[in-house]
């Protein structure tokens, strides 16, 4: 017979129904066997070992919908700045001056503290392939989303012929491994296309930045700027542009991009038209409002797209244009910025909308039978308001694991 651990708390968030005061969750095998009342746990499981972790709340491991692990050795290197192209020439300059090693030896630092902040899956975005092994030998769950780069790229080949990474096993044959473009203002439309068939031929996932900035909004309509200056000091600028006169989300609805299976991350300078396409097309939007002030693109706005109807989720982006990988400090900043926005709707950026972003809500991110094990548990004291508490000791790194993929703390 499988030993079953019933761990109990003060608190038990499972995400999916009510938050249950002296809540306990049961775990065997490594996986939810039942969610509850303390009261009615403890005695369906008369030989179960019991942990009652006492003051806090237990709640669902994390996900982190977007992160790029081969930044983490540029941690603190690159000053917050005014502008997004201005962060973007600084932090291409630092990764160019990083050797293999130092990126490799970031994300395993990276990986390190996306553990120690209780994250059980990542959405990793990199157009190296260096974070790809290190990913594959845990201690986190992954998503990898290959990004490709080419706004003068006009070929109309398979994806491969350019990408050697796609004609690999890792793509063929890993299902959480997808084909990413960039953003609107460095990948021309046809590789957008084929990014496009490249994922839907394969079942696999989109992934795109989209509308970070104010100077790609003004590129897609105008194409000048900032971006049009950077493109051409790369020696990427394509010469017959044309600019499509579009707003970011109308642009690639129209090369069909978007979708139920699509990730866009930032989604900061959003218009209401294109937040009725997003909502229509059922397409994730993964907020990461900290590197947005890093990097000065702006703040994302939260209610706006609430109303619309948009399916959100909740990411750090890259440890270059973010002090750490603690989405509590995500969801804090969206408290305080948005106080009327409930605690439990932000706790599901950050879990359950993020699993189900990744397709991964049959296994992470809420409690419920069948389910990895994956358990946090915050301490904090009881308050009649519970969720501020929560955040509160979350952002201050208050983050234990009481079970992880089914091995104990």
């Amino acid at each position: 017979m499988v030993p079953v651990t019933v761990h109990r708390a003060r608190w038990v968030v499972p995400v999916e129904g009510p938050v249950l005061e002296n809540g306990a969750v049961a775990t065997a095998g490594g996986r939810i066997v039942a969610v509850g009342r303390a009261r009615d746990i403890c005695p369906e499981f008369p030989r179960a070992t019991v942990r009652d972790h006492g003051d806090g709340a237990l709640l669902p491991a994390l996900v982190n919908a977007h992160c790029h692990l081969e930044f983490s050795a540029l941690q603190g290197r690159i000053p917050p700045r005014l502008d997004l192209v201005a962060w973007l020439e600084a932090a291409m300059a630092g990764f160019s001056g990083l050797s293999e090693e130092e990126i490799v030896q970031g994300v395993r630092k990276g990986l390190a503290e996306l553990h120690k902040f209780g994250v059980a899956l990542v959405a990793e975005t990199s157009n190296t392939g260096l974070s790809l092994p290190l990913l594959a030998q845990g201690p986190v769950e992954f998503h990898y989303f290959y990004e490709c780069l080419g706004f003068n790229n006009l070929q109309s080949g398979p994806l491969e012929a350019d990408f050697e990474i796609f004609a690999t096993e890792w793509a063929r044959g890993l299902s959480n491994f997808s084909a990413a473009a960039h953003a609107p203002y460095s990948v021309s439309g046809r590789l957008f296309d084929r990014v496009n068939r490249w994922n839907r031929r394969h079942g696999r996932r989109n992934g795109v930045h989209l509308a970070e900035s104010q100077e790609e909004v003004r590129f897609l309509k105008e194409g000048d700027g900032a971006f049009r200056e950077l493109l051409e000091k790369l020696g990427r600028w394509q010469a017959d542009f044309q600019p499509p006169r579009l707003t970011p989300a109308a642009y690639l609805d129209g090369l069909g991009f978007l979708g139920s299976e699509t990730v866009a991350v930032h989604g900061v300078w959003l218009d209401e038209p294109d937040r009725q396409i997003l909502a229509r097309r059922r397409t994730w939007v993964v907020l990461c409002p900290r590197s947005n002030c890093h990097t000065g693109a702006g703040f994302p706005n939260l209610p706006e797209l609430r109303r619309a109807g948009v399916r959100l989720a909740l990411g750090t982006d890259s440890l270059a244009s973010n002090e750490d990988f603690n989405l509590f400090q995500e969801m804090l900043l969206l408290h305080e910025r948005y106080p009327e926005v409930p605690v439990l709707e932000l706790l599901a950026l950050a879990t359950l909308n993020g699993a189900q972003a990744l397709g991964r809500e049959k296994d992470l991110g809420s409690f419920a039978p069948g389910k990895i094990a994956a358990l946090l548990f915050i301490p904090f004291r009881s308050s009649p308001d519970w969720g501020e508490a929560l955040l509160l000791a979350g952002a201050q790194g208050e983050i234990s694991w009481a079970e992880a993929f089914g091995k104990e703390a």
